[in-house]
């Protein structure tokens, strides 16, 4: 997560000092985070199984929730907290584990959930059961045997074979089967990686195309000059997401056979973004973004339709190919969705929107303004 500068500082159980202008006159709207329903028309929707009491732990990672206090009242989230439910607790938060990127496994009915950590320890890959909502594999992840991974494990993706892990430029990527095999508790390693030219931010998988796509915003998260374009609402974009075309006999990048070794892997397809992109999903027939930036500020969950299968929009230079473009702009923008603070990755299943939120945990529970232990889950009708 990309953090803005507070506006919110905690003063004692139950109060909050607004310091910035957009938090002052929400001052005297701040309610408990147990409160019910009808003392506060943003109260978070019911939760579903398992339950707050319930604390399930596989060695020393818990799936618990993170303990909220308090939540400043945002009248800008009232019709994502009608319309939505909670999911399952978020795992690991009360060991310092901050949630980024999230993919679905079809064939397991699992969610899988990155997250990094700081002080040196390695990243985690966390399994949820998506019918019970239970913890059922908690897995630190490895450059190789010896090595810890310590990045910022920003996206996970599952394609039919591997299992993708966006952070730094590049694409880590290990075999689905150590992660189907793998136990509750133990270790996965790399086993290569892909440089992608971008940030590498979040990433996604969809019908046979990999994406690695990159967060923006201003001075503090810069991309590179060549990925500013002007969308067709003469804006201007700075970000983009690369799609690489997977080899159906392999699950790796068709464009692999041609490139040098260390050097960014050229893109077969490019979508150029909005600002302030934390996670993706796409189908078909459309591409959802989700975007957020700062512990206090709204995010918003955009759709899109998909229009990769039709001429592209323009076409850049990338190495020595031309590579086509589509921008994600107004001519194609669909519903969007006003939902809490610092959402991250996102999938859809069965027409319901998966989100999950990175500020249930310890490092920005008490300092961000609607802080959320769960993934929630919201019926996405256009």
């Amino acid at each position: 997560m990309r953090i803005a500068q507070l506006s919110c500082v905690v003063l004692a159980a139950g109060l909050i000092a607004l310091t910035g202008a957009g938090c002052q006159k929400r001052e005297t709207a701040v309610v408990q985070a147990s409160a019910a329903p009808s003392v506060s028309p943003t109260a978070p929707p019911k939760a579903t199984e398992p339950t707050a009491k319930q604390v399930n732990a596989l060695a020393g990672i818990t799936q618990e929730e993170a303990g909220i206090k308090i939540r400043v009242d945002m009248p800008e989230i009232k019709d994502f907290l009608a319309q939505s439910k909670q999911g399952p607790i978020i795992p690991a938060l009360k060991q310092n584990a901050i949630p980024q990127g999230m993919a679905y496994v079809e064939e397991k009915n699992w969610i899988v959930i990155s997250h990094y950590r700081e002080e040196g320890k390695s990243g985690l890959l966390t399994v949820v059961d998506a019918g019970s909502g239970k913890l059922v594999k908690a897995l630190e992840l490895y450059k190789d045997a010896a090595t810890p991974y310590t990045g910022h494990a920003g996206g996970v993706a599952v394609s039919s074979r591997y299992v993708w892990l966006s952070s730094d430029g590049n694409l880590y990527y290990f075999p689905k089967d150590d992660l189907l095999q793998a136990g509750e508790t133990g270790k996965l390693v790399f086993k290569g990686l892909v440089s992608t030219g971008t940030r590498a931010s979040f990433n996604a998988y969809a019908d046979g195309v990999l994406w690695a796509g990159e967060f923006a915003q201003g001075t503090s998260y810069p991309t590179d000059a060549s990925h500013y374009l002007t969308n067709r609402d003469g804006k201007e974009h700075k970000a983009w997401a690369v799609g690489y075309k997977l080899d159906p006999a392999t699950d790796m990048p068709v464009a692999l056979k041609g490139e040098k070794a260390g050097s960014a892997l050229t893109p077969d397809l490019i979508l150029s973004l909005p600002d302030s992109v934390q996670g993706m999903y796409l189908n078909a027939d459309g591409v959802w973004l989700s975007q957020s930036y700062g512990r206090n500020s709204i995010s918003d969950i955009t759709r899109y339709k998909h229009t990769a299968s039709e001429a592209p929009h323009a076409t850049v230079k990338v190495g020595q190919a031309e590579v086509p473009v589509w921008f994600l702009d107004s001519k194609d923008k669909g519903k969007k969705m006003v939902v809490p603070p610092m959402a991250e990755g996102i999938f859809e299943r069965s027409g319901d929107l998966h989100i999950l939120f990175e500020s249930g945990a310890t490092k920005y529970m008490t300092s961000s303004t609607y802080a959320l232990d769960r993934i929630h889950i919201l019926p996405w009708r256009e």
